[in-house]
């Protein structure tokens, strides 16, 4: 593994991060902004998990109950339902139960937008009162689609493949290292890098063995050598295949060499017979 690079030369290196994953990922544009309540059950569906994935959550949620308030009282096991596809739905579904519970004890409502009126520090910290915003990242989701702060939310997926690119520590705090990427990427462009990264952590650089011939930052990872290496040696350990053989017939076999023959002695030559008749009178 990467250890992490210089703070100094970080901006510059995720700057080329940014321009190369953009020439392989076409994005989606945005929808509309979220209301805040939408920003924080879309981010507990959202960790670690694909953006598409967390879409269609959110949308099941909407058309299966017909309000918050029915999420609010419904049980787990039928919460778990519009998050089926999901990871640990039993603990996204609890979470999101009891943020929608705790948003009713505290407004008997569910509605957050006034927040959004404020500046984004007081709102950030009347957000805190709810178990959900305990996440860095569902916070840090909040931050970016609903209050129009920098935010770069970080999971698991995006912090492993900024470790393998050798920006970040493998085990490297989740707000310590979005605090590292919002000074190094401007605002302008901190939603779509989160969105390229979190392109490139499910694509290709993905749990276990990571896609390496297949990235568009094998040129400048410091990962893809290794890996490349890897699979260059695992290709030449392969024996080579064996012609197969064809339906019903046997593998044709070499004849077998007569064994040499000892020498033999040349045969005798038989004495010749006598004549018939006579024999001739000595003179």
């Amino acid at each position: 593994m990467p250890t992490a690079m210089a703070a100094s030369s970080k901006a510059q290196f995720l700057t080329e991060v940014h321009a190369l994953l953009k020439k392989r990922y076409k994005l989606e544009a945005r929808a509309e902004r979220p209301s805040i309540l939408e920003a924080i059950i879309y981010g507990i569906c959202h960790e670690g998990v694909a953006r598409e994935q967390a879409n269609q959550a959110l949308s099941r949620f909407k058309d299966d109950f017909f309000d918050w308030n029915e999420v609010r009282v419904s049980s787990i096991e039928e919460i778990q339902g519009a998050l089926a596809d999901l990871p640990d739905p039993e603990g996204r579904a609890q979470h999101v139960r009891r943020f929608l519970r705790q948003l009713f004890e505290k407004t008997y409502g569910f509605n957050l937008d006034a927040l959004a009126k404020k500046p984004q520090k007081e709102a950030a910290k009347a957000l805190e009162e709810y178990e959900a915003t305990s996440s860095d990242y569902v916070m840090a989701t909040v931050v970016q689609q609903s209050l129009a702060g920098h935010a770069i939310p970080v999971d698991a997926p995006i912090r492993r493949g900024l470790a393998r690119l050798g920006v970040a520590e493998p085990d490297a705090d989740f707000a310590t290292l979005r605090g590292t990427l919002e000074r190094a990427v401007p605002k302008n462009r901190g939603h779509e890098f989160a969105d390229l990264m979190e392109e490139l952590t499910h694509d290709t650089c993905v749990e276990g063995p990571p896609d390496c011939p297949r990235c568009e930052l094998r040129k400048i990872c410091p990962t893809a050598p290794l890996r490349l290496a890897e699979l260059k040696l695992a290709a030449k350990a392969v024996p080579a295949p064996i012609a197969p053989t064809a339906p019903g017939k046997a593998p044709k076999e070499k004849p077998a060499t007569a064994p040499a023959r000892a020498s033999e002695p040349p045969p005798v030559a038989k004495p010749a017979a006598p004549a018939k008749g006579k024999a001739p009178r000595p003179k």
